[in-house]
């Protein structure tokens, strides 16, 4: 029989290859029926409790020292250092020939660059540098490493964060951090568009052309691009920008750009592109609604005719798609 690892590595390819549509779904039940991991025990449990106990115990060994020395300086120091150890022992684990951690490698290697770039920022904000410029550098400092570490030891979960710490740079390098429309960073969203479209594109690169190097990579980029690319446009609907601008223009922007990745995930087959752009344009159609009508009308009134229309819009749907089925058949 597989060893546990062999399971679980079968078991997620497995996974893979049912939402890739290589296989079919009673295939996949076979599949993973006969090689899927054991179940998550107790043994398990009390091992992720161990481990997560230990985490929080270190963090807060951490914590004491520098509150007991009041130095922010050796805190800062202290973070470094626990995150480079942390990474080394990642990187470390990740190198192992027979594979033996592949969650507790990914696991220590996200803390340790978390760890150090923390580090980094408190080094830096104690040296009297303000916020927004403690941002900018931490950022330029800390990205580009995750991103290699994440790419050289196929850790999506590191990517994403270093997709959202990316996201967060480009949205707080102007004037703030953490604290602008709608809580999300997103200073200049004309800006963030350019980057949120920059990262889509690349995902889609990713998947055409470099998905037997890099694997579900092109997932975290066209998430993470589509995510904010229609926040973006949606602020600009709201707030658009200058004292003379037209929402009108940014309203129909939006829109051409929710059909649009309807359109593209039709074509591609992609069910991403589609939720994102019906979900989208739902949303789009919902706040117009609630813009012109919520002061105009009894809340009972707008709420049924919202209801309404959502439900007759469904109705047609379905009755598109399966005269759409018809015809294939």
């Amino acid at each position: 029989m597989p060893s546990e690892t062999v399971r679980e590595r079968l078991a997620h390819d497995v996974g893979l290859w049912l939402s890739d549509g290589l296989v079919s779904k009673s295939t996949h039940d076979l599949l993973r029926q006969r090689y899927g991991s054991r179940a998550f025990g107790i043994a398990k449990a009390v091992k992720s409790l161990g481990v997560a106990g230990g985490i929080v115990a270190f963090f807060g060994l951490l914590g004491l020292i520098g509150a007991a020395s009041r130095s922010q300086t050796l805190v800062a120091f202290l973070l470094f250092f626990a995150g480079a150890a942390l990474t080394v022992a990642g990187i470390y684990l990740s190198n192992d020939k027979l594979g033996r951690y592949p969650t507790s490698s990914k696991v220590l290697l996200f803390l340790g660059v978390i760890t150090a770039t923390l580090g980094i920022g408190v080094l830096i904000n104690t040296a009297g540098m303000d916020t927004p410029k403690t941002v900018f550098f931490t950022g330029f400092v800390a990205i580009l490493p995750a991103g290699i570490l994440a790419y050289r030891f196929k850790n999506s979960f590191l990517l994403y964060i270093a997709l959202i710490a990316f996201f967060h740079w480009v949205g707080s390098w102007t004037d703030m951090y953490g604290r602008s429309t709608y809580e999300l960073a997103i200073e200049d969203p004309r800006l963030m568009c350019l980057a949120a479209l920059t990262a889509v594109l690349i995902g889609v690169l990713h998947e055409r052309v470099l998905r037997d190097q890099t694997g579900r990579f092109y997932q975290a980029y066209e998430v993470m691009g589509l995510l904010y690319l229609n926040l973006s446009l949606l602020i600009l609907t709201i707030d658009p920008p200058g004292a003379r601008s037209d929402p009108a223009l940014w309203i129909g922007l939006w829109s051409f750009a929710a059909i649009l990745q309807i359109l593209v995930g039709a074509l591609r087959q992609n069910s991403l592109f589609t939720g994102f752009g019906v979900s989208t344009l739902a949303i789009n159609l919902y706040t117009r609604y609630y813009e012109n009508f919520w002061s105009r009308l009894h809340k009972g009134l707008f709420f049924l005719l919202g209801g309404a229309a959502l439900l007759a819009a469904g109705t047609l749907c379905e009755v598109a798609l399966r005269r759409l089925e018809r015809r294939a058949a």
